[in-house]
């Protein structure tokens, strides 16, 4: 099959059909920020991407060191307690990136919160006049 004008070529067993399903599911929206709606649903859609990682992280940490303590350790003299160590030693990195993807839901929450804490005046201000692109206090 020849290559199609205008069009990269595909390599074997990618079909343009397909794309790559995971840089589709891990994009925020485009950030603009001309108005208080903008932050909000901004937040949301980083909170609501990440927060299904925060447990299938977790659970394969526990995956993760399960079976990695029942490898069969090199050294009979210590009864398989260095497998069990090391496991929990590697599971642990995997722990942490867990967390920290819990700390990204918290922190764009928090993002919003701060936002509306620290113009709230201007939010009230409703009958200032706005001009065009400018910022909108809607939420």
């Amino acid at each position: 099959m020849g290559a199609v004008p205008g069009r990269p070529e595909q390599s074997a067993g990618h079909s343009p059909e397909k794309g790559n399903d995971m840089s589709k599911q891990l994009t925020f929206g485009e950030p603009e920020f001309f108005a208080s709606s903008h932050i909000h649903d901004y937040c949301n859609n980083v909170r609501g991407l990440i927060r299904p990682l925060v447990s299938e992280l977790h659970v394969s940490a526990e995956e993760l060191e399960a079976a990695l303590k029942h490898v069969k350790s090199v050294n009979p003299k210590v009864f398989g307690l260095d497998s069990r160590v090391r496991a929990k030693l590697v599971a642990a990195h995997m722990r942490r990136a867990s967390e920290a993807a819990e700390v990204i839901c918290a922190s764009a929450v928090r993002t919003y919160l701060s936002f509306r804490k620290h113009y709230v005046e201007e939010i009230d201000m409703t009958a200032a006049k706005q001009r065009a692109k400018s910022f909108q206090f809607d939420k």
